[in-house]
C-alpha cells in the first residue's frame, strides 16, 4: 500500500485559524522573552560590575586620600615643630604667624595650635570651620630647644576637601557608565530584532507549515548565521521526507530487493563497527597517555608555583642590594665623606642578604632536584630501587600546591626505611590521580576537608599504601564503577572517567598490588593498594596500560 505525504497529515485534523492565533502568541511571547532575557544580562553584565569597581574605587580612593593625609601631617608637623622652635624661644608669636600661614593656605588644615608649658593661652593659633571628624587626623608633638621641650604642637587636618573632589569623579564616572549601558542596550535590541527575532518568526512560521503536511512549499533562508543554517537544515529535512515518502512507495513493491540491499549493508555496517572498535581502542589508548601528560603537567605548575617564592624573595634582596651599592657608588663618586657606622652597616646588610640568597636559591635547588627525579620516574618506565616514604613525600611536594590555596590539607603517616625494588614512576602517577580525584570530587561545597596518606609494612613481601578522606564518600553503585573506562561523576564539567581506571591498570598490571576502595555516604573514602616488594618483571616493550 503506497502512503502520500498529505494522506499521513490528513489523520489528525486542525484549525487553520486557531493554530495562527497560537502561532502568532508563541511568537510575541518568544520575543518578549528573550528580549527580558537580554536586558537583563546586558543590565546584570554591565551595571552589577560597573557599580562594583565603582565602589571599590571610592573605597580606594578614601584609603588613598587618608594615607596621603596622614603622611602630609607627619611632615607638615615636623617641619612646623622645627620651625618654631625659635620664635617660641625668642616669645616672638609675629615671626611665628607667618610659618605657620606659610602652611595652612592648604584647604586640608582644619587648625593648627601652638601652647608653651607654662602658659594658659596659645602661642599661635590658626582655626578654621568644623569638619566631619571621620575623615580628620590630628598629630601633637613637642617642640624641641637644645634637646628640651619649650611648648606642645597640635595640628588637625582633614580630607574632606579631595574626598569631596573623588566623590565628583565618581559620580561623573557613574554617569558615563548609565549613558554607555543605555546606548548598548539599544543597539543590541535593535541587531537582536533583526537578526534574531525576525528570522525566528520566520523559522516558526516555516514549522508549523511542515507539521501541517505542506511539503511541496520550498523554504528559503538566505545569510550564513546559525538561524539560517536551521532553515537550511529544515529544507534538507523537507526534500528527505519527500524523498522518504517516494522511497516507501517505492519499497512496498520490492521488498525482498529492499531486503537483500539492506542484508549488504548491514554487512557493510558491521565491518565499519569493527573498524571503528578498533579506532576506540586506539583513542582509548591515546587517552589515557594524555592523562599521563596531563598527571605531569600538574607537577610541572605544582613546581611553578613553589619556585615562585624562593626566587622571588632572592630577586628581592638582589634588588635591595643593588640599591644599597648604588648608594655607595654615588657617595664615592660625589667624594661624600662616609662614617665607620655606614660601611658597617653596608656590611652587615650584604652578609643578611648573602645568607636570604644562599637559603633560597638553595631550596629552589631542591625543589628543581625533586621535581627533575618525580618527571624521570613518570614518563619512563624504569624500575630501581626506592624508599617509597620517599616517593610519597616528592609527589605530595608537587601536589601540595593544588590544596595550598583550599580549606583542605593534606597529612602524612609514613613509616620510613621501606625499600621496594618497583616502578616509582607508575607508583607517582597512582598518588598524584588518588589526590587529584580527592581533591575534585571528595570536598565539593565543603569548607574544611583532610586527606591522609599513609605506608606501612605488611610482611617481608608486602606494603600497603593508602590514601583516605573525610569527605562526602561514595554510594555502592558508584564504588563498584568506579575503575570502569569512562565512567565519571563530573561528565561535562572536565571530567575524562580515565583517572581511576589508569591508577587500576597500574597497580595491578605494572606494580603487581591490588587496590580495594571502602567508602559509605557521609563517611568519606578509605582507598587501599597492598603492592610487592618485588614488583614482576614485563618486557621493555610492554605498554604500561597493558
Amino acid at each position: 500500500m503506497s502512503v502520500s505525504p498529505h494522506e499521513a497529515v490528513a489523520v489528525a485534523p486542525h484549525n487553520p485559524s486557531s493554530q495562527g492565533m497560537d502561532r502568532g502568541t508563541d511568537v510575541a511571547l518568544m520575543k518578549t522573552s528573550l528580549r527580558n532575557a537580554v536586558i537583563l544580562a546586558l543590565v546584570a553584565g554591565l551595571a552589577l560590575p560597573t557599580g562594583g569597581v565603582l565602589l571599590y574605587e571610592q573605597q580606594l580612593s578614601r584609603r588613598v586620600v587618608m594615607e596621603d593625609l596622614q603622611r602630609d601631617l607627619s611632615r607638615v608637623s615636623e617641619v612646623l615643630a622645627l620651625s618654631l622652635a625659635e620664635p617660641i624661644w625668642q616669645v616672638s608669636p609675629d615671626l611665628a604667624e607667618p610659618m605657620v600661614k606659610a602652611q595652612v593656605d592648604d584647604p586640608r588644615f582644619v587648625s593648627v595650635v601652638v601652647t608653651e608649658n607654662a602658659a594658659q593661652q596659645a602661642f599661635v593659633e590658626f582655626h578654621r570651620g568644623t569638619p566631619d571628624d571621620a575623615a580628620t587626623l590630628t598629630e601633637t608633638r613637642p617642640v624641641l630647644r637644645d634637646g628640651r621641650e619649650i611648648a606642645r604642637l597640635t595640628v588637625v587636618m582633614s580630607a574632606e576637601p579631595l574626598m569631596a573632589r573623588k566623590r565628583d569623579d565618581l559620580w561623573n564616572a557613574l554617569w558615563r557608565s548609565l549613558l554607555t549601558l543605555t546606548v548598548s542596550l539599544g543597539l543590541i535590541l535593535i541587531v537582536m530584532q533583526r537578526r534574531v527575532l525576525r528570522p525566528i518568526a520566520r523559522l516558526s512560521d516555516a514549522a508549523d507549515e511542515l507539521a501541517s503536511g505542506q511539503l511541496d512549499q520550498p523554504l528559503a533562508f538566505g545569510g550564513e548565521d546559525e538561524i539560517a543554517r536551521v532553515g537550511k537544515a529544515m529544507e534538507r529535512m523537507r526534500l528527505a521526507l519527500l524523498k522518504a515518502f517516494d522511497d516507501l512507495r517505492g519499497h512496498a513493491s520490492t521488498l525482498e530487493e529492499q531486503v537483500a540491499q539492506r542484508t549488504v549493508e548491514l554487512t557493510e555496517a558491521n565491518v565499519e563497527l569493527t573498524q571503528a572498535l578498533a579506532n576506540l581502542k586506539t583513542a582509548q589508548r591515546e587517552l589515557v597517555e594524555s592523562e599521563k601528560l596531563a598527571s605531569l603537567g600538574r607537577l610541572v605548575a605544582g613546581v611553578a608555583h613553589e619556585l615562585n617564592t624562593p626566587l622571588g624573595n632572592a630577586l628581592t634582596v638582589v634588588s635591595a642590594l643593588e640599591d644599597r651599592w648604588g648608594k655607595l657608588d654615588r657617595m664615592l663618586t660625589d667624594n661624600t665623606p662616609m662614617r665607620r657606622s655606614q660601611l658597617e652597616e653596608l656590611v652587615k646588610d650584604t652578609r643578611r642578604g648573602q645568607d636570604i640568597l644562599h637559603r633560597n636559591v638553595q631550596k629552589a635547588a631542591d625543589l628543581v632536584r625533586d621535581f627533575k627525579q618525580v618527571a624521570i620516574d613518570q614518563t619512563s618506565d624504569t624500575r630501581r630501587d626506592f624508599e617509597l616514604a620517599q616517593v610519597c613525600e616528592d609527589v605530595l611536594v608537587m601536589v601540595e600546591p593544588s590544596f595550598k590555596h583550599t580549606p583542605f590539607r593534606i597529612v602524612t603517616d609514613l613509616q620510613p626505611d621501606l625499600r621496594m625494588s618497583s616502578y616509582p614512576g607508575a607508583l607517582g602517577q597512582v598518588l598524584t590521580n588518588l589526590l587529584m580525584n580527592t581533591l575534585v570530587h571528595a570536598f565539593e561545597g565543603e569548607t574544611q576537608g583532610e586527606v591522609r596518606v599513609s605506608c606501612h609494612r605488611l610482611d617481608e613481601t608486602t606494603m600497603e599504601l593508602s590514601v583516605d578522606d573525610n569527605g562526602h564518600g561514595m554510594d555502592a553503585s558508584i564504588v563498584r564503577r568506579i575503575f570502569d573506562p569512562f565512567f565519571t561523576t563530573k561528565l561535562g564539567k572536565g571530567g575524562s572517567g580515565l583517572g581511576m581506571h589508569i591508577v587500576h591498570n597500574i597497580v595491578t598490571n605494572v606494580l603487581g598490588g591490588q587496590i580495594e576502595v571502602i567508602s559509605r555516604p557521609g563517611e568519606g573514602t578509605w582507598m587501599m593498594m597492598r603492592l610487592p616488594v618485588d614488583a614482576p618483571l614485563r618486557a621493555a616493550s610492554e605498554d604500561r596500560m597493558g
